[in-house]
């Protein structure tokens, strides 16, 4: 009997020191694979990865009105004779453009920026009104920009979530179907989401013509969030420039015309008659290949400021995506408008 008890006692000994060998494996095991993950995040992480919001580029400040700082993501040309700045307060617009140290965008407020805006007539309301989603944002409150990625100087890109500029003054009849129950604020006017998003990719491309040695391209895509259809959608392509910036220049002339019979839009505004110094902007008529393309001249005489807008007209209705190109061209107008005559052919520029 007391032999049994001590074997017994030998084998529950040899058991317990059987499960320690196998726990220490599997400890070990588990120490070499957090030790090797731990080093793979190492090589793969950096301090920026750690951050809510991931940007590689140059962030600087930027005063739009007396007292308000912005914060705009820098984004140089290769040749460094351009900054453009992208306001991230402002739903990612273009709030300034140097060139040679001069500027070129009237950027004092968000209906003033170089930007993205769409346009929808509603009539289903009390009365008709413009539904207007728009990439700065309403002028009470900023569309949010919810997610950067700056690929070193090469490109630029940015999403943004869209406000109703004109607070639903069309009695659009779903007004909250968008982000976060689509309502921004409760102040009067109350701001809304629209349910839109628009991505903004920005690059340099070379200027044949040499000056500047190269211009901004915008390729940019807009995305409908919902099963709705909402008809003909406006796309206006706006640049507001400042006042001294007088002279207007377009090409082709007499449109909106067919994106049939020309191959591009284009127009801006500069300072004198020469038009050697000022800004225009163009895209290629097949971004709507079954529409009609046109340019607009405005005059802000309170804001003081001048702007030209490229547009045309393209349903957008259910869940889809739509995209779409431009270019931002500063310095002489014959340049630009060489530039913007190759738009289109051989599937871009020349």
């Amino acid at each position: 009997m007391k032999k049994n008890k001590i074997l017994k006692s030998w084998f529950i000994l040899l058991s317990f020191l059987f499960l320690i060998n196998i726990k220490a494996q599997a400890w070990t095991a588990t120490d070499t694979l957090s030790s090797a993950v731990n080093q793979g995040a190492t090589q793969l992480s950096s301090p920026i990865d750690k951050q809510a919001v991931r940007v590689g580029g140059q962030i600087t400040n930027f005063t739009m009105e007396p007292g308000e700082v912005d914060q705009a993501i820098v984004f140089k040309d290769p040749a460094n004779e351009q900054t453009v700045l992208f306001d991230l307060a402002e739903g990612g617009a273009i709030v300034s453009l140097k060139y040679h140290d001069m500027e070129y965008v009237w950027g004092y407020n968000g209906g003033g920026l170089l930007q993205m805006a769409f346009h929808n007539q509603r009539n289903d309301g009390l009365w008709a009104g413009d539904y207007n989603p728009t990439q700065a944002g309403d002028g009470t409150n900023m569309s949010p920009v919810t997610g950067i990625a700056c690929y070193g100087t090469d490109s630029v890109d940015i999403i943004t979530m869209m406000l109703d500029f004109n607070h639903n003054n069309g009695f659009y009849s779903h007004p909250l179907i968008a982000v976060w129950g689509g309502k921004v604020d409760t102040t009067i006017p109350t701001s809304y989401f629209s349910p839109y998003t628009l991505e903004t990719i920005a690059h340099w491309v070379p200027n044949p013509g040499g000056e500047p040695k190269y211009y901004l391209k915008l390729d940019e895509r807009i995305t409908h969030l919902t099963n709705e259809k909402m008809g003909p959608f406006g796309y206006d392509f706006a640049d507001y420039q400042n006042w001294n910036f007088d002279v207007r220049a377009i090409s082709p002339e007499n449109c909106p015309c067919s994106s049939s019979l020309t191959n591009y839009m284009s127009g801006g505004w500069y300072s004198d008659k020469s038009r050697q110094e000022g800004l225009a902007i163009a895209m290629p008529s097949s971004n709507f290949p079954n529409s009609k393309v046109g340019g607009g001249f405005n005059s802000d005489f309170m804001w003081r400021n001048h702007s030209f807008h490229l547009s045309a007209s393209e349903s957008l209705d259910g869940v889809a995506s739509k995209k779409f190109v431009w270019y931002v061209m500063v310095g002489p107008w014959n340049k630009a408008l060489q530039f913007s005559q190759k738009l289109g052919l051989s599937r871009g520029e020349k």
